[in-house]
Parts: structure tokens; sequence; C-alpha cells
């Protein structure tokens, strides 16, 4: 089933993606607003580095609080009662006059990615309450459709935005993006169906963490890593894969600026090729649905070596491709990687879970982020990229090791199991 017919099935997840392809438009224009209105009232990289800080921040604090309250609340009211509060915060740059007032900037940064932090959890863990089953792995390419799509347009049309009508015009338009996506956000079901045997502490209603809950969470989570052995493999996993991501993110500029000196084209072509991966992979994620664990090991082994080719490749046609390549094979992977979490973790655990796990993997790609611009002051950007690459293909390689080791062991004792039934 092709995506535009898969959108016409799952009706309800349709609003979800018309919803996510406005909120993330809205965001790029506003990040690009943002960005050179920073270089233009300080003149400093440092200023810019300082927003992309006050924007990882909120999500240690915020990310396991959103995923509590998703497990607790309907996850249709937060998602749109964060949109109704991102509307009003995105408007917050409009009184910054003078370099002074920069803090206005950073204030309203940490307000929207905190609100990003209490939204993301209840989006993800409503996916699996309004598709089939069945449709999951094609769902989830769908979201890195969706992700290729914002790359692309955004990045670019943000950019003419902002020349032709001003950055104004861009943070007025972000905070009426939170607005239209509420409105098609409430066409959803609740989702709000309680968990069961809960005391009334424990209800709905109250968010509290007191000391029987954490207990039974942590009671809860132990038991579900205990019975799901390839769910430890991907946390061990999710914990280091964005270390690599987030010293690619920060090379894909530099490559086009520093290495083959293509300037802001060659920016607009990199992050062109990036988007455009992702929704290529996209489309073939579904010849994996028999393999899907395989799939996810395979790509993850093969975006690192293609990354450590892409650090010593010695020209820039030859990178785009290869850009494409990797792109592919992360989109393969992280549809295959949130399918099986979505399959694995139980609905009342669900939301929790997602808000762990976004909270730890945004602080480490942003730790690796902050470490990797001061990497880059000692050593080459092919150097730093060849780290990365080398670290994905390690990790790659010793997931497929493990995995292979548990699968022949698993093998071996239902050989064993069937030898002693016969005897």
């Amino acid at each position: 089933m092709n995506h535009r017919s898969m959108l016409r099935q799952e009706k309800n997840y349709t609003r979800l993606f018309a919803a996510g392809i406005v909120n993330g438009l809205g965001d790029r224009f506003s990040q690009v607003a943002v960005l050179g209105l920073l270089l233009t009232l300080t003149g400093s990289g440092f200023a810019v580095g300082i927003n992309f800080a006050v924007r990882l921040i909120p999500f240690l604090v915020f990310g396991p609080l959103g995923g509590a309250l998703a497990d607790r609340m309907s996850k249709k009211h937060i998602m749109i009662a964060t949109d109704l509060a991102r509307a009003v915060f995105a408007l917050s740059p409009l009184l910054v006059r003078e370099a002074g007032d920069v803090w206005i900037i950073y204030a309203g940064s940490f307000l929207l990615a905190a609100g990003e932090a209490l939204y993301a959890p209840a989006r993800m863990s409503s996916i699996p309450r309004l598709v089939r089953k069945e449709n999951l792995l094609q769902i989830n390419s769908l979201e890195e459709v969706l992700t290729g799509i914002v790359l692309i347009c955004g990045s670019v049309t943000g950019g003419f935005v902002s020349v032709w009508l001003g950055v104004e015009a861009s943070f007025i338009l972000n905070a009426l993006s939170f607005l239209v996506t509420a409105l098609i956000l409430s066409g959803l079901p609740k989702m709000d169906r309680p968990r069961r045997g809960l005391k009334r502490s424990d209800s709905d209603m109250d968010t509290g963490m007191d000391t029987g809950t954490r207990i039974e969470n942590r009671r809860e989570f132990r038991e579900l890593l205990t019975g799901a052995p390839f769910l430890r493999l991907m946390l061990v996993i999710f914990a280091v894969w964005p270390i690599g991501d987030g010293i690619f993110n920060i090379l894909l500029s530099v490559y086009a600026t520093e290495v083959f000196m293509t300037g802001d084209l060659g920016i607009g072509i990199v992050y062109g090729a990036l988007g455009a991966g992702m929704v290529a992979g996209s489309g073939l994620t579904g010849k994996f649905a028999r393999h899907i664990k395989i799939a996810a090991i395979l790509t993850l082994l093969a975006e690192g070596i293609l990354h450590t080719i892409i650090s010593q490749s010695g020209s820039f046609i030859l990178l785009v491709p290869l850009l494409v390549g990797a792109a592919v094979c992360g989109s393969v992977g992280n549809a295959c990687n949130q399918t099986i979490l979505m399959a694995t973790v139980p609905d009342r655990l669900r939301g929790r879970f997602m808000g762990m796990l976004a909270a730890m993997q945004n602080t480490v790609m942003g730790t690796a982020m902050f470490l990797g611009g001061f990497a880059l002051e000692a050593v080459s950007p092919r150097t730093l990229g060849l780290a990365g690459g080398l670290l994905l293909s390690v990790l790659g390689a010793g997931f497929a090791a493990v995995y292979g080791k548990s699968r022949h062991r698993y093998n071996d004792s239902s050989a064993d199991g069937r030898r002693k039934s016969l005897q």
C-alpha cells in the first residue's frame, strides 16, 4: 500500500500527519528568523550556541514529565493545550528591539522547547492508539516523510519568508501554525483511557509522582526490560547513536562551506539531499516488514559506513548521493526502531517510555553537538566526521554480533527442547 492510500485509510493519523507538517514548517520559519536575528543583533556565533543550549535544557525536565502526563491524561488535550500555549510564546521575539533584548529570544526558545517536550511523548504514544497494528511500520515510514518534507520545504521557504516579508512575518506565521494544528487535532478522538487498577490518588487527574507511583514505575519498567532482551539492546543503541547524529548535524554545513567552499547554495543542497533521502527511505521501509529487527541493525551499520566514506570524500558531487544514501538508511532504521518500540512497550507505559527516551536522546545529541563544536577547533571536519562514522559502524557491527549470538543461543535452546520432547 502506498503512502497516499495509507493516509486515506488511517484518517486519524492523517490529522496527526497534517498537523506535523504545519507545525514543522512554522518551526523552520522561526528557526531561520531567530538565527538571523541573533547574528544581526550580536554578531556572535556564541549567541547562536546559547540559543541551541536553552532549547536542549527543557527536554531534561519536561520530557519525562510529558511522558507521565501522556499516560495519565488525554493525549489529545495535552497536544492542543501545548499548541495553544506555544502560539503565544512564538510571538515573543517580536518584542526584541536591541542587543540587550536577546534574553527574550532565549526565554521564548526555552518555553517553545518546553512545550515540544510535553507535546512529543503524547504525539508518539498516540500513534499506536490511532492506527491498526499491521500498519505501524508504514505509518512510521510516513513519519520520516514528514521530517523530510519539513527539512526540504521549511528551510528553503523559511529563508525566502525572512527576506521577502521580514523576520516579524516568520514569527507570526509560526504562531499561526500552532493555532492551525490545534484546530486540526481537535478532530481526534480523546485517547484518554485510564490505566486499570489505579487508586484515585493515582488517577488521570493526578500528575504527581509520589513514592508509591515511583516504585510502581520502576517495577513495571524492570519487568518490561527483563522480558524484552532486544529492547535492552535498542536502549544501548539509542544512548550512543545520538553522539554520531549530533556530530553529523554540525558537520553538514561545515562540509558545504569550509571543506568544499560551496557557500549557502551548498548548505541548501546538503539539507535538500538529507530530506530527499528521508522521503526515499520511507518508500523502501515496507520491504523490510518481515525482517524488521535485522533491518534496524543493518541500516545502522550501513549508515556508519556511508558517513565514514563521506568524511573522506574528495568531491561535492560525490558527497550529495552519499548523503542521500545515509539518509535513506537512517529513515528505514528509524521507522523500524519506532515500530519495534510501539509494538513492545505496553500502552500503559508508552508515554513515560517515549518521554524518557526523548529526554535521553536530546541530551546526548545536544552534548555531542556542543562538544563537537569545540572539537572542530582542534581537529579537521574530515577527522571528526571519520570518528562519527566509525562510531556508528562499530555500534552497528556490535549490535549485529550480539543479536546474532542471542539468536544462535535461542535456536540451540529450541532445538534442545524439541529433542527432549521426542525422548
